[in-house]
């Protein structure tokens, strides 16, 4: 892709790109069994034809009636405006969760390092490149 570093070029890039789509999977593979369940399913605030699931600040969150806020079901990270659903993640995929955000922040600094070296080669060839492309343009 246009802009993108190649996962092959830069193998740890790519290591790193199929592990947060494996954790992704995993995690949302999760979440449709627990929201199977008939003891999560009960509990859906979906009266308002919303998403079954959605992200509140790089979580993803089930929407839970209001009325069983008691329920220890996870963290609840918003409410809605009306405050009749709670936006909750789910204790079963917090651990998860946390490691995929490690895993993306893990790839954003590589990704970093790696344009750093490539910018670093630019500047150290400039005078060449700009030879090149002046003759090039000629």
């Amino acid at each position: 892709q246009e802009g993108r570093l190649s996962g092959k070029t830069f193998p740890k890039i790519g290591q790193l790109r199929t592990q947060v789509r494996a954790l992704k999977t995993d995690i949302l593979g999760t979440l449709d069994d627990l929201m199977a369940t008939p003891s999560i399913a009960s509990k859906l605030a979906l009266e308002s034809g919303g998403p079954t699931y959605s992200e509140v600040n790089g979580r993803i969150v089930i929407p839970i009636d209001e009325k069983h806020n008691k329920a220890s079901l996870g963290i609840v990270h918003d409410t809605s405006r009306s405050g009749k659903t709670l936006y909750v993640e789910p204790t079963e995929i917090v651990a998860p969760t946390n490691e995929l955000r490690q895993s993306e922040a893990e790839l954003r600094m590589e990704e970093a390092r790696v344009w750093r070296l490539l910018t670093e080669e630019i500047l150290k060839n400039r005078v060449q490149l700009e030879a090149a492309v002046a003759a090039a343009g000629q």
